[in-house]
């Protein structure tokens, strides 16, 4: 019997939960105090959230001792092609030090490593944040010196990805598609040949989510970060459809514009940026892909869903509302328990 610890952390809360021979036991979402949110990941928020782990198992009667693994969420890890991955003791330097940025996840890591460590199992992450498979032609600029790298929600839109394919009757490797994922941050990307050659992540470009910014004029942006200290705040946290309307809850704010309460234009432009980027990709398959697969938090909101529906009336669109993370972290850790697949090596 396998016993699977999965760990998956968020910017106000972490996921948890065990599987047994691949079948979800228990799921639980810990949410952080307020006053902890702010609070620096390391040692602070790593802390808080190893101790809530370790409660959450023990009020539902698992000892760590008997877990065979845990599956951790991989932060902004070093640029990586998809896969199973051991934790080893450079996957954990670099989620401390912030390699490629801080991030939640990069605690999950650290966490499971020393899980690992103390209770005598084996520890992994599934395709990470910092998984890059993009095309080299995706990555230049028009400045010399940017390049583009590859930052995004990949575990759920590798695993969306492989549900669509088969939904298509179709490999993975066979399928041509473009994958957005719509929660608090957003990602939309193309796949093709089992690859995703391109992408936008709304940290950086693309378009903007609940609470990040997206792409932005760049002369705007340069006399913003000017102007002040915590910008990056704002492209990361405090953007998006917060930075409209002071709220992260889409349900309420859809609620809002259908009621009439609040200035509908910025969830429209919302939906609107969404279609455009998705559509954008069209130029990597050279005419049309199999589909377009939307999933995430924000596809359950009625609302949004069938607005956005109406500007895609061009493509086949597959729905998949929510995340698929804490059982694809649990299905690549059962894969090398079982010796279906090898772990690769960080």
């Amino acid at each position: 019997m396998s016993l699977i610890l999965v760990i998956n952390p968020g910017s106000t809360s972490t996921k948890v939960a065990v599987f047994v021979d691949g079948k979800e036991l228990f799921k639980k979402t810990l949410p952080l105090d307020d006053d902890m949110l702010d609070l620096p990941l390391f040692p602070d928020q790593y802390t808080i959230r190893k101790d809530q782990i370790l409660k959450e198992l023990d009020r539902n009667g698992i000892r760590p001792s008997q877990l065979t693994a845990v599956a951790a969420r991989g932060g902004r890890l070093k640029p990586l092609n998809s896969g199973v991955y051991r934790i080893n003791r450079e996957m954990v330097d670099d989620a401390r030090n912030g390699l490629q940025g801080i991030h939640p996840a990069n605690t999950a890591v650290v966490i499971a490593f020393e899980l690992a460590q103390e209770f005598g199992m084996q520890a992994f992450t599934v395709d990470p944040i910092s998984v890059d498979e993009l095309a080299e032609w995706a990555r230049v600029t028009g400045i010399q010196k940017i390049t583009r790298n590859s930052l995004s929600h990949a575990l759920n839109m590798k695993a969306v990805a492989k549900k669509a394919a088969t939904e298509l009757g179709k490999s993975y490797e066979e399928a041509k598609l473009i994958v957005a994922h719509l929660g608090g941050g957003s990602s939309v990307s193309a796949h093709l040949n089992g690859k995703m050659v391109d992408l936008y992540n709304s940290d950086k470009e693309g378009p903007f989510s609940v609470e990040r910014a997206g792409a932005l004029p760049t002369h705007e942006l340069a006399e913003f970060a000017r102007s002040r200290d915590d910008y990056l705040e704002y492209l990361a946290h405090r953007g998006g459809l917060f930075s409209h309307f002071g709220m992260r809850d889409v349900e309420r704010i859809a609620e809002g514009v259908k009621n009439g309460e609040i200035d509908s234009t910025p969830l429209e432009a919302y939906i609107y940026n969404i279609a455009k980027y998705s559509y954008s990709l069209l130029a990597v398959f050279d005419g049309f892909p199999d589909a377009l697969a939307i999933t995430g938090g924000v596809v359950k909101c009625d609302y949004v869903r069938e607005r956005l529906l109406e500007k895609l009336k061009g493509i086949r669109v597959l729905l998949f509302p929510g995340e698929f993370e804490m059982e694809s972290l649990a299905d690549g850790a059962q894969r090398v328990i079982q010796g279906i697949e090898e772990a690769l090596e960080y």
